[in-house]
């Protein structure tokens, strides 16, 4: 959202170019496919998040931005299984 005296912009670019400085991405190139759908993630594979709350709400917006980004919604839905 950008504000002025005028009137208010609601910018889906802005969102994501915020979502990803607040993940650390803004420098990772993008691909065609957020993930490989046969990829199977297990709830004790990998590393514990040392804060999970920054991960929530990090899904939370993902979740948001799914509404109108189609192509992320089922690699929002398998990390949100991870919550």
């Amino acid at each position: 959202m950008v504000r002025s005296k005028k009137e208010i912009i609601l910018s889906q670019k802005k969102y994501v170019l915020d979502l990803l400085s607040e993940a650390g991405m803004l420098k990772c190139r993008s691909i065609d496919s957020p993930m490989d759908m046969n990829t199977k993630l297990l709830p004790n594979q990998g590393e514990l998040l040392e804060d999970i709350g920054w991960y929530r709400k990090l899904v939370e917006k993902l979740m948001y931005l799914m509404v109108i980004r189609l192509d992320i919604t089922i690699t929002v839905n398998v990390v949100a299984q991870f919550l």
